[in-house]
Formats: C-alpha cells, structure tokens, sequence
C-alpha cells in the first residue's frame, strides 16, 4: 500500500536524480575529477564527486520525510567526503567528524552511553571506515547497499514510517549504478561511500532499537563486507605493511586484477549477500544459541574463502 501511494513520487525522484547524474558527467556542472593510483583498479582519470550529487537530494528528501538530525548528519558526511575527494583531509579530522556524527545518532535513537553504546561507536565508526575502504570497484558498494537495503524493506516487522525513504534512496542508487556499472563514467568517492555507510548503520540501529533486527543479524547481513576489509586489515598489520598506504589486498581486489572487469565480482559479492541477508532473516524465528552458531558459520566460511584465495593476484 505504501508503494502505491508513493509511485508518482519515486518517479519524479529517479527522473531527478537521473538529470543531475547526467549532467554532471556531460561536463555542465563543476565536476571532481582523480587520477587513479598504481594500486588502484581503475587506470587514468576517474570522474568522482557522484555522491555529492547523490545524496545531497537525498539529505533533502530525508528533510521532506522529517528525518531532520538524520538529514544533517549525511549532509555533513557528504561534504566530509567532498572535501576529501578533493584535498586529502587528516586521518585525524575524518576521525573525530565521524565520532561526532555516529555520537549524534546513537543519541537520536536512544542509545544509552554505557559499555554497549561504546562498542555500538566504535563499531559504526569501523564500518563507516570499511564501507569507504571497500568502494573501490564499479558497483561493489551501490549492489550490496541495494541487497540490504530490500532486506529491510521486506521484514515485516519494519516500521512503516521510514520505507518510503529506504525505497527513495534504493531508486537514487539503482539510477547512479547505470551511470557506474552501465556506461562506467561516474564513481561516488568518498562523497558517497561515506555517508552511504552512514544511512546503512543507521538504519541498523533503528530496526535493533525497535527489535527488528538484533547486532547478529545485522553483522551476517553485512558479513561479506566486515569480512574482506577486516581480515585484509588484520594480514596487513601482521606483514609489517602501512595500513594507511593504496594496496590491492582486498579479496574483490585480487579476484579482479590488474585490468580485469568487475561486474561480475561486484555482483559475485552481492549474490553472497544475498544469501547472508536470507540468513539474518531467517535467524529472526531462531533461539538465541542457534543465532549464534549460524553467525559463527557465516563468518567461518567466508573466512575460509578469504584464506584460500590469499594468493590470488599475488
């Protein structure tokens, strides 16, 4: 029912999104614009700055739904991120904007400050910083984003007051992944990743504050993700090597290589989402040892796959 008494709506929202989106990459608009690195998967220059053209009007349709805190601090993450794409800002800074901003919405929420609102921040923060670490291949981030995003938007025990947003940010990302995946002409940079990272914690935590969804089930949602970046760091620190330098350590890095095509990896990723996001649901009618032993086999097997497959690429 709620669809149907939005249609018109998301209409003129994809049509808008799709105008932006295109002209920004026609050059009609100030435009952001890096050269891909040695280690990175992209070769010459690359056309960034897509978030900001993204979520923006999705900082303001958030407005429009009297989401208003939650509106700003995407908002701020967005600019966060402009300003990265385009001067490096300190590790420092990112940090403390990030606290901040994940402060603010654990408080929106109503999550106490004790031992459990500590490891909650920590934990955001984390995944703000793993999501950004893994956009670095066409269409990674937008499909697992839109796989998780139809998994809140299909438990039944969602609140109904926040699906026509899921939707309208879900429409938003499926006309940027034409422009990303389809004509491989805009990328979303950290204008993007970030606060992209953001909506998804936040969501998180507002389906586990109205028990929807409790912390297993959102880790196995997003286990594919929090397992690449995790590990990768964890292999990282263990050889010795600077955690803050380029690198192609990632799984969908290696599986990739130099020049190959990353569709078919990104959708990889998002099939095995898919499977995890069935999971999560699943362990919803599951006592709560058995949620736990089917977090622990999630974890292993991608675990085991992330360790048979380390010398790819290498």
């Amino acid at each position: 029912m709620w669809f149907k008494a939005h249609w018109p709506v998301y209409l003129v929202w994809a049509g808008l999104i799709y105008i932006l989106l295109r002209l920004y990459i026609s050059g009609r608009m100030v435009r952001f614009s890096d050269r891909a690195g040695d280690r990175s998967l992209h070769q010459g220059e690359v056309l960034t700055g897509g978030g900001f053209l993204l979520f923006v009007p999705i900082a303001a349709m958030m407005m429009w739904y009297q989401w208003y805190l939650p509106a700003v601090l995407v908002f701020i993450l967005t600019v966060l991120g402009v300003i990265d794409d385009v001067r490096q800002l300190s590790a420092r800074l990112r940090l403390i904007v990030q606290f901040l901003v994940v402060i603010a919405a654990l408080w929106f929420v109503g999550v106490g400050f004790l031992w459990w609102g500590i490891f909650l921040c920590v934990a955001f923060v984390w995944w703000i910083n793993l999501f950004n670490f893994m956009d670095g291949a066409n269409g990674l981030v937008g499909l697992h984003a839109l796989v998780t995003l139809a998994t809140v938007l299909f438990i039944p025990e969602s609140a109904q007051s926040f699906k026509p947003v899921v939707m309208s940010i879900m429409i938003a990302l499926a006309v940027y992944l034409y422009f990303n995946m389809g004509l491989k002409r805009l990328f979303m940079g950290d204008s993007g990743s970030l606060p992209l990272a953001f909506i998804l914690g936040f969501l998180a935590l507002w389906m586990m504050q109205g028990q929807s969804l409790n912390a297993l089930q959102v880790a196995v949602m997003h286990a594919v993700l929090i397992t690449d970046s995790s590990l990768t760091l964890v292999m990282r620190l263990m050889r010795g090597e600077a955690i803050t330098q380029a690198h192609r350590s990632h799984l969908y890095q290696r599986l990739i290589g130099p020049e190959g095509p990353h569709g078919p990896v990104s959708m990889v990723y998002a099939a095995v989402t898919g499977l995890c996001c069935t999971v999560a649901v699943m362990m919803s009618d599951l006592p709560l040892t058995r949620q736990w032993l089917w977090f622990v086999s999630v974890y292993l097997v991608l675990a085991v796959v992330f360790f048979q497959t380390r010398r790819l690429g290498r």
